[in-house]
């Protein structure tokens, strides 16, 4: 076998937490099985025979690159799977960038990874002839079959998959639950929040009581809506929209589509982040903050006491990190937020995080050989890989759903990283169930399973408005207004206003756009 190669750019990486999307493997757990090393070796798929293919990916990085020289997990890899594998690894900030490059250039990579998924980009570059339908290269698969038809559906253009999906949970990503200072609450003798008068009161005394000491306590942190480009005023709110009724970004109404700041649940919504903001309870760095690692670095500094996130950040990661300002700190993972008549919600995402893309410039007769790698690294198997490695070298066993390794293992584990390497995840609804430690993983699980029970469907999810591609900054001045009336500075009369204005003009069209795709799909 020829040396293999793997580019990875000199740049920072991303200051992301890697419990919330580690690179390319998926975070789930499966059965709860122990699979000992030798069985994790010997009941592998078998590899495809004949000479390896050579492929060249290039996929998103969070946090730190694997080892470039001797890595043991890409050798193991490459042998199990009958590769040889030449992957860039870039950092997540300067992806998009990278990405548009690598597909100007057109025959640079055999496999591209689209973070962005299902977006007007990519369904503009499928209509242009950019990739490959594989549509009919998945027929005979085993693993990627198992990808839920809704996902597919959330993926596909004019009906055929021309992206693979990477799995991610239904249920539960981005701004799924809120996660809070247990030990706080229990300094104060509070109950866990479930709803919105317990988590206002809670609030309320972390406002009061300032647990943090010196006046520094945030008792909660949201970021600016800039960071997903939203109509509202913040985003990592669904918890609280849906505790009032509110849809998911859309929702039909007798066949009319109706988006979420167009319903009365939507102003109660504002008006209770008004109140929250007028009383101190909300960080006023909020409105600036770009992105939810800011508001998670603010928590895991030991002064915010509730923020919003996913069961991923239940983990021993940030825990640990907290622990190092405040020993005594807990975290805790609210399900889900009730309001009156006991609304609540979570958000049913896409179910997916990024496609796999097979640029059209590659062979035809290669093709075939990249979907079966990737079925291959979505096995069972290969996610036992992604946890342990090469069995003794990385880690010992998976037991009960966790690494069992020694310290030197870990070590070479987080220097070799076996899970970038698996390329495409497993399907598994506990993929945000991240925790090594068994009770905390058990929680996670519980939360991902109670919040599967509340989901709200964005009928629109899948489509895109060619009218709102064309004006990116449709949403600039309802965002200012209505952050304007929640800090106190504007009359409910001016958000109406932009409203009005927006339903009237360029809405009508986004709405006509994204109504038209959904009829001709439901004929």
């Amino acid at each position: 076998m020829k040396a293999k190669k793997m580019i990875v750019p000199v740049m920072a990486a991303a200051a992301l937490m890697s419990t919330a999307l580690a690179g390319c493997a998926g975070k789930e757990e499966s059965s709860g099985a122990t699979t000992q090393p030798t069985q994790a070796a010997s009941s592998q798929t078998a590899a495809p025979k004949g000479e390896p293919t050579s492929i060249k990916a290039m996929t998103i990085l969070f946090g730190n690159p694997p080892a470039t020289e001797n890595n043991k997990a890409l050798e193991d890899m490459e042998k199990r799977g009958n590769v040889k594998l030449n992957i860039t690894f870039v950092p997540s900030e300067a992806y998009k960038d990278k990405l548009s490059v690598a597909i100007s250039a057109g025959d640079s990579y055999d496999l591209l990874l689209l973070d962005g998924g299902k977006d007007d980009k990519f369904t503009n570059l499928v209509k242009m002839g950019a990739f490959h339908d594989l549509t009919p290269y998945l027929e005979n698969t085993k693993n990627l079959s198992l990808i839920q038809e809704e996902v597919w559906n959330n993926t596909k253009v004019q009906g055929k998959a021309y992206g693979i999906p990477r799995p991610r949970g239904l249920y539960g990503g981005g701004d799924g639950n809120f996660l809070i200072r247990k030990d706080w609450l229990d300094k104060y003798n509070l109950p866990l929040p479930t709803t919105l008068d317990e988590l206002t009161n809670a609030l309320t005394v972390f406002k009061e009581k300032d647990p943090a000491g010196g006046g520094k306590t945030i008792p909660m942190s949201i970021m600016g809506v800039d960071a997903v480009g939203g109509p509202g005023p913040f985003a990592g709110t669904n918890p609280l929209l849906f505790a009032f009724g509110g849809p998911n970004i859309w929702k039909l109404d007798n066949g009319k589509a109706v988006r979420d700041f167009q319903t009365p649940e939507y102003k109660s919504y504002l008006d209770w982040l008004k109140d929250t903001w007028s009383k101190g309870l909300i960080d006023k760095d909020s409105p600036v903050l770009k992105n939810q690692q800011q508001v998670r670095n603010k928590f895991l500094a030991g002064v915010l006491g509730v923020f919003s996130g996913n069961a991923s950040d239940l983990g021993e990661t940030n825990l640990d990190k907290l622990k190092q300002v405040d020993p005594n700190a807990e975290i805790a993972i609210i399900d889900s937020i009730e309001g009156a008549g006991g609304k609540k919600g979570v958000a049913v995402i896409g179910g997916y995080y990024g496609l796999w893309a097979i640029p059209s410039s590659v062979p035809k007769d290669k093709v075939q050989k990249i979907v079966d790698f990737l079925d291959f690294t979505a096995s069972e198997d290969n996610y036992v890989f992604s946890k342990i490695g090469v069995p003794g070298l990385h880690g010992t066993e998976f037991k009960d759903g966790v690494a069992v390794q020694t310290e030197e293992q870990k070590k070479q584990y987080d220097l070799d990283k076996p899970s970038q390497f698996v390329l495409q995840n497993k399907v598994d609804p506990y993929i945000y169930a991240t925790s090594k430690i068994p009770a905390i993983l058990q929680v996670q699980k519980a939360s991902l399973d109670a919040i599967s029970k509340i989901g709200i469907s964005n009928p629109f999810l899948s489509y895109n408005s060619q009218a709102a591609a064309k004006n990116p900054d449709s949403y600039k001045k309802m965002n200012a207004v209505m952050t304007k009336y929640v800090i106190g500075e504007t009359q409910w009369s001016e958000v109406q206003k932009e409203i009005d204005a927006w339903t009237n003009g360029l809405g009508a069209q986004i709405t006509k756009d994204l109504l038209d795709q959904y009829n001709e799909d439901h004929k």
